[in-house]
């Protein structure tokens, strides 16, 4: 990679970085929320803000639109597949985190869905078996990049693609995992970094405060 690439990629990755920062800073500017829960990391949205229509498909072709983030809990989390380590390390987290929720009832404990931000390599096969490596429940979903394009950008998901010298591309994305609601809207945010137990229990005071 040129030195003017690698200028170009620093760029876009602190851009990404400053996006992800305000995204936060706007869930903190009221933190009436934290300081009514004992949280150690979730950031609350309060009011928590709706998810606006959208239509993507899941890992087995099913539409998949607000109506499947209603009536439970839901951990978002923006990823692709080919990604080297961030995204494969937090669904490693999340499956974690979904065993130290087991105990909970069906209907408390959260779904998980990864949501693919590279719907030109990850088709609803690819889906399938990288989610069915971490937990069997997972979810994946994609969908056109104009429908990926908006999903993220209505949740304030920061994305950039960056070609590479072989002719590829990398894809930079925000790691941050996002709780929705039963009525559809965000409630929460889980900023890196991320381990099981935390968000567990961030998780827990959450839902018993709902």
């Amino acid at each position: 990679m040129s030195r003017n690439q690698s200028i170009a990629v620093a760029a876009i990755v602190a851009i990404v970085a400053v996006a992800s920062g305000m995204l936060l800073a706007r869930a903190l500017l009221n933190p009436q929320g934290a300081t009514q829960l004992s949280l150690a990391k979730a950031t609350l949205l309060t009011p928590p803000r709706p998810l606006p229509e959208f239509e993507l498909i899941d890992q087995d072709g099913a539409a998949f639109d607000l109506s499947r983030v209603r009536n439970h809990w839901s951990l978002l989390f923006f990823g692709f597949t080919h990604c080297p380590d961030v995204c494969p390390t937090t669904l490693g987290v999340l499956a974690r985190t979904e065993q130290e929720l087991a105990e909970l009832p069906a209907d408390e404990r959260p779904r998980i869905v990864f949501v693919s931000v590279d719907p030109k390599r990850d088709t609803p096969q690819q889906l399938t078996s990288y989610v069915k490596f971490f937990s069997s429940t997972f979810t994946g979903v994609t969908g056109t990049q104009r429908s990926i394009d908006d999903f993220t950008r209505a949740l304030g998901v920061p994305v950039a693609i960056t070609p590479t010298e072989n002719g590829d591309y990398s894809v930079d994305h925000s790691a941050a995992i996002f709780l929705i609601d039963p009525q559809g809207a965000m409630r929460a945010l889980f900023s890196t970094p991320h381990t099981a137990q935390v968000i567990a229990d961030d998780y827990r005071h959450i839902i018993d405060a709902k």
